[in-house]
């Protein structure tokens, strides 16, 4: 007994050092902006009319997707004072029109409601993720992100399984949570509405480095919108993927859905598992699901239902991680780089990738009259392939950055001065150091032990141990003499 309770006592401890699964991260004064990024993305999953509708030529859900696409290209227009103004006209409109579509008997009446509906939403989704990328810390957008994952699991486990549910969920189930979202909309804090200042350094260290050139302070800024960029480009492969297995499930209806959800669920505990006991989380999460994308679909190419079932599973697990750590990296790539520019970037990739991404594939299924299976297959293959060849890249570029957010050094008067003099290092001799390198770089010439840091930053101490050997390899050195002799004074 007495063996079982210190371990549970470790497990605690360690888990409450990790600043990146600790729940005293989540204010709950931001409870609404929260949950609004959720919320549309649930409510932009309501669907009321038969999605083998087609006008002009064109499936229903590839209306759907064009109109959505037209909302967050919206966005990348608008200024970030009329940001909330219009996530507030937008919800009140999508309110509105919710209603309306369960009035109307004429699907393609019901269609024409809904493609407006999806352009609100779109408007919507844009809004709130941009509230999400950079007014939320690290563990509150991580909640988020599995609070869609859950919703998805739910939806496929039970919804699909039980009529009276989908009865509810089409009336008056989309309705409450639309009452729910308004009233998270407009409680939305008035500090949400703070600007975000592009390419903002520390307040500690401004004065400091304004004595350096225009050069060096842009190199700053350009590194972490090179990581943006990075990370978009992930996202393009990301939505390829997803593309090539739901015209898949659309056209051959191989996917089950008790499964599909039960894999999207378990991959909230494995994506919580991995954070737990690795410091390079998001690096295994990404290949994760390339791994399971390719496993499922491969798996379901075989015609038994035992092959659909776990070929389902495992692409579910796939699906839910893909979805967690691209919108993970994606918003926190976004943040770091405090610039309204690569938010905006990302709108007009969302734009690109549901209005012609999602268009010329459409186009290429429709005509293509062999097994659907075949192509999809080769082009994930070619993708999962190429992601595995740039990995090197990848993993100094983007997966072996710290995206922790959570207690910082410039919070804390005793280390401001040392911050900035750190910071001047890193730009002179083009160190690239993340934030919490830089905090560890700084506390180490502080003369504080390893346990110390950890304990100050809140931090686990093997994270302490990632951070200080990604330190050395980048100053040149092997141990903590060698620091001190290049960096004391």
């Amino acid at each position: 007994m007495y063996n079982l309770s210190g371990l549970i006592t470790s497990i605690k401890r360690f888990i409450q050092t990790r600043d990146e699964l600790s729940l005293r991260n989540l204010r709950q004064d931001l409870w609404p902006a929260l949950l609004i990024f959720p919320l549309s993305v649930i409510l932009g999953d309501f669907r009321y009319f038969n999605l083998n509708i087609e006008f002009a030529g064109l499936q229903s859900y590839e209306l759907m997707l064009y109109t959505l696409g037209l909302g967050w290209l919206t966005l990348a227009f608008v200024p970030e004072k009329l940001i909330v103004p219009m996530l507030k006209a937008a919800a009140a409109c999508s309110a509105v029109l919710i209603p309306v579509q369960l009035w109307l008997t004429l699907d393609i009446a019901k269609l024409a409601v809904f493609m407006a509906f999806q352009f609100f939403n779109g408007i919507c989704a844009a809004c709130a993720f941009f509230i999400f990328c950079f007014k939320l810390n690290n563990v509150e957008r991580l909640s988020g992100l599995t609070l869609i994952i859950l919703y998805y699991s739910l939806y496929y486990t039970v919804y699909r399984a039980f009529p009276v549910v989908q009865d509810f969920y089409k009336t008056w189930g989309g309705i409450i949570i639309m009452i729910f979202y308004l009233a998270m909309v407009f409680l939305l804090d008035r500090n949400i509405q703070k600007p975000v200042h592009e390419n903002e350094i520390s307040e500690t260290n401004q004065d400091t480095l304004r004595n350096l050139n225009t050069e060096d302070r842009n190199s700053v800024a350009g590194g972490k919108n090179s990581t943006v960029i990075i990370v978009i480009g992930l996202h393009i492969v990301y939505y390829l993927i997803m593309c090539m297995i739901n015209y898949i499930e659309v056209a051959e209806n191989i996917i089950f859905s008790l499964p599909y959800g039960l894999g999207q669920f378990s991959s909230i505990l494995v994506i919580t598992l991995i954070m737990l006991i690795s410091n390079r989380n998001s690096l295994y999460v990404w290949l994760m699901f390339l791994a399971f994308s390719l496993l499922g679909l491969t798996i379901v190419n075989y015609n038994s239902d035992a092959a659909h079932f776990t070929g389902s599973l495992i692409y579910g697990l796939g699906d839910g991680l893909g979805y967690v750590i691209i919108y993970y990296l994606c918003s926190g790539a976004i943040k770091k780089s405090k610039s309204k520019r690569m938010y905006q970037l990302f709108c007009v990739i969302l734009f690109i990738e549901y209005f012609f991404v999602s268009g010329f594939l459409s186009q290429v299924f429709d005509r293509y009259e062999g097994s659907y299976h075949t192509i999809a297959l080769g082009i994930v293959v070619f993708l999962s392939s190429l992601c595995i060849l740039i990995l090197p890249f990848l993993q100094k570029k983007l997966f072996e950055a710290d995206w922790t957010d959570g207690l910082k050094l410039k919070n804390m008067a005793e280390f401001s001065q040392s911050l900035a003099e750190t910071e001047v290092i890193n730009i002179k001799d083009n160190l690239n150091l993340t934030e919490r390198e830089h905090e560890v770089f700084t506390m180490l010439l502080k003369g504080k032990a390893p346990k110390e840091i950890a304990f100050t930053l809140k931090i686990s101490y093997p994270t302490v141990n990632f951070h200080t050997t990604n330190l050395y390899r980048k100053l040149g050195i092997q141990s903590r003499a060698e620091l001190f002799a290049k960096y004391k004074n």
